[in-house]
């Protein structure tokens, strides 16, 4: 696939997302991912942050659809989580076992989009434990 980076990265979400079926992948997962720089997907994230929020409140409830963190919910406090975060490192460190420069962190891709496919409500505890990982 010529939009990821790296076949390993495309594989990666190939066998996680899909289970290795790689039409199933195309037709229901791709739209998870968008590969511009994560700034500028921050910036349009903002402006349409409200309005997603209310979308998946209407069609989920205002309940965490994470459930990750021991006391999820406990706050009944909700943000909007990317499923597929807009930047990660854990494919640095964990296929391509890139080690940190000193005083700094792995370096990360990105990955996430703004599609409403890849937004979830999470409580503020399952989204804070959550941050950048892939679950």
């Amino acid at each position: 696939m010529d939009t990821f980076q790296y076949k390993a990265d495309y594989k990666f979400f190939l066998d996680k997302l899909a289970g290795g079926d790689e039409e199933l992948f195309k037709r229901k997962y791709l739209k998870l991912f968008d590969f511009r720089d994560p700034i500028i997907k921050r910036k349009e994230f903002n402006l349409i942050r409200n309005k997603v929020f209310k979308e998946l409140v209407l069609k989920y409830g205002e309940k965490c659809q994470l459930k990750i963190h021991p006391d999820c919910s406990e706050e009944k406090k909700f943000d909007v989580d990317h499923f597929i975060p807009l930047s990660t490192n854990k494919l640095n460190k964990e296929i391509r076992n890139l080690q940190a420069e000193k005083g700094k962190k792995v370096a990360s891709q990105s990955f996430g989009s703004n599609d409403i496919s890849n937004f979830k409500i999470a409580c503020k505890r399952c989204n804070a434990f959550k941050k950048h990982k892939i679950i």
